[in-house]
């Protein structure tokens, strides 16, 4: 991992004509650096903040850019599962089930190997619209309750799985989310999920008929202005969420605002996700 993490540093440095001597200063040696580069040696936290810092790169810059460097099995398994869920490729999923089972029996102590396929599990239930096993919702939930503080990954735990939770406990966790506003007002990505997390708890609500939860979080997103301009995705989400919202009350031109969102996706190539939504809209009644 040392030697990965140097080698991608190694890679942002060079593709910004920055030399050794720049981005060390005078705070240690370029001979530390070349060594930490080519994987020979590791950084404190301290010196690896400092070439960051000189090197104008921001710390989940570098994740990401590190993330699609080392092409994990983990950060693949997370961006995959949403695009097979979105074309219901179910044999996909179940191979991702059975992927993370298998890591999991062979090494029971990673806890996160069983997450990782439950949430899989999640995943192709809601595809094949079926259940969850109830101990599999106690798994998650017990996992969620052992974090005091979430971060992304436990954002991405539960709005995957919130669809087989119950009432109280959506209402429960989604008030530590809104409790921890911080966590995604200052970073991009951390925003984006928080974003699509509400946005499931919408949808779960407003199947549920639960207008008055739907209505809270619809108005908490367009309240703090979360949804900018290059959140194309969510922007148009929202709006058909606000349209089925509408129908739901009684009133038609709800039904017309979701159909055009529906368009919208179709128009800019997303035919996966245009096809899914038209098929919701379809079992309107």
């Amino acid at each position: 991992m040392v030697g990965k993490i140097g080698e991608t540093y190694k890679m942002i440095r060079i593709a910004k004509s920055l030399t050794q001597k720049e981005v060390v200063g005078e705070n240690f040696s370029t001979a530390q650096l070349s060594k930490f580069e080519t994987g020979e040696s590791s950084l404190t936290v301290e010196k690896f903040f400092v070439l960051l810092e000189n090197s104008n790169i921001h710390l989940d810059e570098f994740q990401s850019i590190y993330n699609d460097y080392t092409l994990s099995e983990s950060s693949i398994f997370r961006r995959e599962l949403v695009t097979a869920y979105d074309s219901r490729n179910i044999q996909k999923l179940r191979g991702y089930f059975n992927f993370w089972k298998e890591k999991y029996e062979l090494n029971p102590h990673q806890r996160y190997y069983k997450i990782n396929q439950l949430v899989a599990s999640s995943i192709l239930s809601l595809a094949l619209n079926s259940k969850v096993l109830r101990d599999d919702i106690v798994f998650l939930t017990d996992y969620l309750d052992s974090v005091t503080e979430w971060g992304r990954y436990e954002l991405w735990v539960f709005g995957n799985c919130l669809n087989f939770f119950d009432s109280g406990t959506l209402e429960y966790y989604s008030q530590i989310i809104l409790g921890n506003t911080g966590f995604y007002k200052n970073i991009h990505l951390n925003q984006q999920m928080v974003i699509r997390t509400f946005l499931n708890l919408i949808q779960v609500w407003l199947s549920r008929k639960n207008l008055i939860e739907a209505f809270k979080y619809i108005q908490n997103l367009k309240s703090n202005n979360l949804i900018t301009l290059d959140f194309f995705y969510e922007k148009v989400m929202l709006k058909y969420h606000e349209g089925h919202y509408q129908y739901l009350q009684g009133h038609k031109q709800g039904k017309e605002i979701m159909i055009n969102c529906a368009k919208s996706f179709e128009y800019f190539g997303e035919y996966d996700i245009s096809r899914n939504l038209n098929n919701e809209i379809i079992k309107l009644h």
